[in-house]
């Protein structure tokens, strides 16, 4: 009977231990794995603000050397677009993003892919590769702390047991029965995970379809009657990418700041944007002002107005939809509750597993292998549910910047001689020096519009 106590006692000794410990690594992992952009937001204020502060002093330059006119115009327009993604937004790679997943030349669901990227990643040789970089696994790093735990944990109940208890074999049917609802728990949010990683790109992804669409209207409608007005609302639907951008990724506001100065000629309209709460909207905002306006004067059809309404309601919508993954992640009870247990079933199973007859070095290898499976489902899962941390926002920001600018410097030839401008005159390619060498021919393959 005694022995039996004691056996008792020793498996309940390390689910307390395990169950302090986990919960004390668990803080940081939440911090690392949920709430790292909270946290490195002041400290990416540390690091990245030099940098900005770097491209804030050239950003003035530019301004200060740029001709002053009055006027806008399409050159203008290009020359401002170039600078931003060439000079601004020229690197390729995202500083708001996590350090961890900064690497360009690894596969990851933060860049675009192109073609040879897709038949890299179906090749198979991937099995080899996977497995020869799993010393520098991402996700290996990310559960570092708590397999590290859970391998000093193991080591340590082996020890007790084989000095302290006599060994008594235990089956391993209970701890069976436990580990179907873990796997049930798990699987479970892992899917709502990814389901909101996929409703999080749906949603960004219709951000170049509406911003295009709008710059095409606005080009058709309100361009051939009033070019000054159609290059201000086609400067402010060019950041609306780059607003929203900035805030589900929760940066300072001098992150966007050198992009709203450089494409927002007019000075108040730039300190009206970048004063909002939610700045995308005051581009919306913008443009039913605009709307009204050119209605009032009877400069758009009724058709035309619905249009473009139709249109600025398609990105509020975008705002609201962003806005309400970011704010609403899987229900924290549920969350809890899977981590209780899975903290649970890693603390016995060292013991569950020694105590059947296993060696211990097999005991150890197994519960490694175990902890690595179900701990990386659920920091996958952790990592999904916060989807605009992973996804490629900064290279698709600038295609939605591209798309608006072409709507403006790509107009097809005029219909009739009296809707000829100051500019019909410029060429295709002076009008897109904002292009690279790859933009004419790799546009399509790069990323889907």
């Amino acid at each position: 009977m005694k022995l039996y106590v004691s056996s008792l006692g020793v498996q309940l000794l390390p689910i307390l231990f395990v169950s302090y410990a986990t919960a004390f690594s668990g803080r940081y992992t939440a911090n690392l794995a949920s709430h790292t952009l909270f946290r490195q937001t002041s400290g990416r204020s540390r690091k990245i603000q030099p940098v900005y502060s770097y491209l804030q002093k050239e950003n003035t330059k530019y301004h200060n050397d740029k001709e002053i006119t009055e006027k806008d115009s399409l050159l203008r327009f290009s020359k401002d677009v170039k600078h931003v993604l060439h000079e601004l937004r020229g690197s390729p790679v995202d500083l708001t993003l996590p350090k961890l997943f900064r690497n360009t030349n690894r596969l990851s669901y933060s860049n675009t892919w192109a073609l040879e990227d897709w038949e890299r990643h179906y090749s198979r040789k991937r099995y080899f590769r996977y497995i020869l970089n799993f010393p520098k696994s991402r996700l290996l790093f990310r559960i570092l702390p708590q397999m590290s735990l859970l391998t000093i944990w193991t080591v340590l109940v082996i020890w007790v047991e084989n000095m302290f208890v006599k060994k008594v074999h235990i089956p391993l049917a209970p701890l069976g029965i436990v580990s179907t609802f873990v796997a049930f728990l798990l699987t479970t949010r892992s899917n709502m995970g990814l389901s909101r990683l996929d409703e999080g790109r749906k949603a960004w992804s219709k951000v170049v379809l509406h911003t295009k669409e709008m710059a095409h209207l606005i080009s058709a409608f309100i361009y051939p009657h009033d070019k000054q007005l159609a290059l201000k609302l086609g400067r402010e639907v060019s950041c609306f990418a780059w607003l929203l951008k900035s805030q589900l990724r929760f940066v300072p506001e001098e992150d966007i700041a050198d992009i709203v100065n450089t494409m927002i000629v007019d000075k108040r309209d730039a300190r009206y944007i970048l004063q909002q709460r939610q700045k995308p909207l005051a581009v919306v905002m913008r443009i039913r002002q605009a709307i009204h306006h050119l209605g009032k004067k009877g400069k758009l059809s009724t058709a035309e107005e619905m249009a473009l309404d139709h249109t600025a309601h398609s990105l509020s919508e975008v705002i609201t939809s962003t806005g309400r993954i970011r704010a609403s992640p899987i229900p924290v009870l549920y969350t809890s509750h899977t981590t209780r247990l899975l903290t649970f079933y890693l603390a016995s199973l060292p013991t569950s597993l020694y105590l059947s007859g296993m060696d211990g070095i097999v005991t150890l290898l197994i519960t490694w292998a175990v902890g690595f499976a179900m701990l990386g489902l659920d920091e996958l899962s952790h990592l999904c549910e916060q989807p605009f941390r992973l996804m490629p926002m900064y290279q698709i920001s600038k295609r939605s910047m591209l798309a608006v600018a072409d709507a403006f410097t790509c107009r097809p030839p005029p219909l009739d001689e009296d809707e000829l401008d100051d500019e019909s005159h410029l060429s295709q390619k002076e009008l897109t020096t904002y292009w690279n060498s790859d933009d004419a021919t790799k546009l399509s393959d790069d990323v889907m519009e």
